[in-house]
């Protein structure tokens, strides 16, 4: 019998590719399928270090790969630092917790770039609460970075943030309150100084990347689609040096214009965040 968390993003993901031309948000995506631009030739991060929050996720460990395939050092903490090991190799491991800022102290030290890849779970883990994970736990971290100079912090966050809705039963109350919190981390962060991105991914899916285009829109916008978890850490990934993705806030997504990697010249026709 097929899974019914596959049975319903294969669903949502039929009903994108199927129905997308009619859809008026997708427009603007649709408009970059125009001459590919070259992409823009970014300075090379070989020899930095770059912090990944959530390494062992199933974003993070993309993100991870990407960043040594660079040549990058990696930096990760988590609380259980002998099974991060066993998961995810060739990354220097300390032991930390996002939702305890006293863990985090110094951990930045040494470290040039941040990608921000945790989410809460409370379903799974009571105590993965979105206040201590998606608020706090950026907070905690965005005040590490500032203290030893980080050049840029990329956070994924997720579509819909300045638009949560909240309805009766118990699940839509604690997306209510995931996506409350979400906007919040994402505040402090802009507000911090610091040089940031904000990339707001639509549903993921836990397919290959590079299979179908990347769409990049400003703000948030609720596009009815799926986007890749590897096509996140692309982005993420790109964003970390990437000087026109500074300082601003996007949706991701996956689109089927056939310019696939024309995101990677979308970052320089968004404008900064005000």
């Amino acid at each position: 019998m097929l899974n019914r968390r596959v049975l319903i993003t294969t669903i949502a993901a039929l009903s994108f590719f199927a129905h997308c031309g009619n859809v008026t948000i997708m427009k603007p995506a649709h408009a970059q399928e125009g001459a590919a631009k070259p992409a823009p030739e970014l300075p090379s991060m070989k020899g930095e270090t770059v912090l990944v929050a959530g390494a062992t996720g199933r974003t993070g460990k993309v993100v991870v790969e990407m960043l040594k395939a660079q040549g990058v050092k990696v930096k990760a903490f988590s609380r259980n630092i002998d099974k991060a090991k066993d998961e995810v190799k060739g990354v220097t491991w300390v032991k930390a917790d996002v939702r305890d800022p006293k863990t985090l102290k110094n951990i930045t030290k040494g470290v040039d770039r941040i990608v921000f890849a945790i989410g809460s779970n409370s379903f799974k883990d009571a105590t993965n609460t979105p206040d201590l994970v998606d608020n706090k736990g950026v907070a905690a971290l965005v005040d590490e970075a500032k203290k030893t100079g980080v050049k840029q912090f990329v956070l994924i966050s997720s579509v819909s943030v300045t638009n949560p809705k909240q309805g009766e039963s118990d699940f839509q109350k604690a997306m209510y309150r995931v996506m409350t919190n979400k906007l919040e981390g994402e505040n402090y962060l802009r507000a911090s100084g610091l040089g940031y991105t904000v990339l707001r991914p639509v549903g993921l899916w836990d397919r290959e990347g590079g299979k179908f285009p990347i769409g990049i829109m400003q703000g948030d916008v609720e596009v009815p689609g799926m986007i890749a978890r590897a096509d996140v850490a692309a982005v993420a990934v790109n964003a970390l040096n990437n000087p026109d993705a500074k300082n601003k806030t996007v949706t991701i997504f996956n689109v089927t214009h056939p310019q696939l990697e024309g995101w990677k010249s979308a970052f320089a026709g968004i404008p900064a965040d005000k």
